[in-house]
């Protein structure tokens, strides 16, 4: 088993800080200082940087901090193994989805997958695609759905569900709104909201632009979640780019959103995994999530 002191520098380097973490863990600060003291101890070197507001790990802590994290994963995935062994249908699933996924993704899961599993616990976290390869790598996720990048990681495993095309979103006073039709080369030049270069639709959307021949877009607004994008387009005359899939009530009034002809922009969207234990319940839940795309696909040949 991990000692105590690992679990605790794990926590306190995720909250940035001792405070944060003394109150997500219910301990007192000075116990959560000794246990790092005692670490940096054992390690013979120093394993935080203490900042005005927070701390941040060395390269030694991000070293250590990189491997029990990868530890405490291995442990949490041997443990569910032995009760999968032992029979009956509990477990925990930690479930990674893109935004834009998350309306076929839980679409796909409920309510058949608590039918099926009660006792099963469901950890789900939705973050761009960037995040959850992150996550998957240290074995935090046991796998997660999102867009396939234009440099596919070769370190996860992957399994296209489907395809989807892209929608421009900006507010019924921008110029556009005027326009019949949206071609490519309105694209060029715009002010748009986007998400970081590393998210994998910004890269996708770029590629195409590229293969166009167009200049891409000037990011005047970054942000990481969809909501942020969304309010910062409804406010402005900025545009952004999101899933034909969003559902349209998550859009705010005033919003307008074109679809783009699917031979401009389309991406792939796929389940994601690492290369270590696949529990009973996450095959499971990656079987539920073929048979939903195998439904949405006989629903559309039959319109």
């Amino acid at each position: 088993m991990l000692s105590t002191d690992v679990l605790y520098f794990i926590e306190i380097a995720r909250a940035n800080g001792i405070g944060r973490a003394a109150e997500a863990l219910g301990l007192s600060q000075p116990a959560l200082s000794k246990a790092i003291a005692r670490l940096e101890r054992q390690s013979g070197t120093q394993l935080f940087t203490r900042l005005p507001r927070g701390m941040a790990l060395t390269e030694a802590g991000q070293a250590l901090y990189e491997r029990a994290c990868l530890a405490a994963a291995n442990l949490e995935d041997g443990l569910q193994a032995a009760r999968d062994i032992g029979g009956g249908h509990a477990g925990l699933l930690r479930l990674g989805m893109t935004p834009a996924t998350s309306h076929f993704v839980l679409g796909a899961l409920f309510p058949r997958l608590r039918r099926e599993r009660p006792a099963a616990v469901l950890k789900i976290t939705t973050a761009f695609g960037d995040e959850l390869f992150a996550r998957l790598r240290q074995q935090e996720l046991s796998f997660a759905v999102g867009p396939v990048p234009p440099n596919q990681p070769d370190d996860l495993a992957q399994e296209v569900l489907y395809e989807e095309g892209f929608a421009l979103v900006y507010s019924q006073d921008h110029p556009l709104a005027a326009q019949k039709d949206v071609t490519a080369a309105d694209l060029e030049g715009l002010d748009v909201a986007a998400p970081g270069p590393e998210e994998p639709a910004r890269q996708v959307a770029e590629k195409a632009l590229r293969a166009l021949g167009l200049r891409s877009p000037r990011v005047v607004v970054e942000a990481d979640t969809l909501e942020a994008l969304l309010f910062a387009t409804a406010t402005s005359r900025l545009v952004t780019l999101i899933p034909t899939s969003t559902p349209l009530h998550n859009l705010p009034h005033g919003l307008v959103m074109t679809p783009l002809p699917g031979s401009i922009l389309q991406r792939q969207i796929a389940i994601f995994m690492g290369r270590g234990y696949v529990s009973p319940l996450a095959d499971r839940a990656i079987q539920l999530l073929r048979e939903h795309r195998q439904a949405m696909a006989t629903t559309m040949s039959g319109q």
